[in-house]
């Protein structure tokens, strides 16, 4: 019994500093969002979207059926934690479109903060992205 015991606690030990560990840790790396969202970031692009809707016509799919995955701002961003961005990747039907675009932030007075790399994320309250450029597959 004395044994079982300090098996258990050792294992409920190790889940609760691993739990500990991963909560700690900003999150990074892709999110998922409808394309519906990936076309309202892209709106300044027309010829961007009409693509994307004549593919969308040709699979009979509407745009909020459609799941894309979105780079996600890590938890150390204070306002735009969990916030998606370019780059894009949506497949419609067996056709995909991979978008990417020119990021710049805002601080909370809408002062222009400069790239991803010149930015605290600490101070960026907003984004916004410019410049689409996209290929589809195939």
């Amino acid at each position: 019994m004395m044994i079982e015991t300090k098996l258990w606690t050792r294992r409920s030990a190790l889940v609760l500093a691993g739990s500990i560990a991963i909560t700690a840790t900003p999150a990074r790396g892709d999110g998922t969002l409808e394309l519906s969202e990936v076309l309202v970031a892209v709106e300044q692009a027309p010829r961007l979207v009409a693509e994307i809707n004549t593919e969308l016509g040709k699979v009979h799919l509407k745009p909020e059926e459609v799941t894309c995955i979105g780079a996600r701002h890590g938890n150390h961003w204070t306002y735009l934690g969990g916030a998606r961005a370019a780059p894009y990747e949506c497949t419609i039907g067996r056709r995909t479109v991979k978008i990417e675009a020119d990021r710049i932030y805002f601080d909370p007075s809408a002062n222009v903060l400069g790239g991803l790399d010149k930015t605290d994320p600490k101070q960026a309250e907003t984004f916004r992205e410019s410049n689409f450029r996209w290929t589809w597959e195939p």
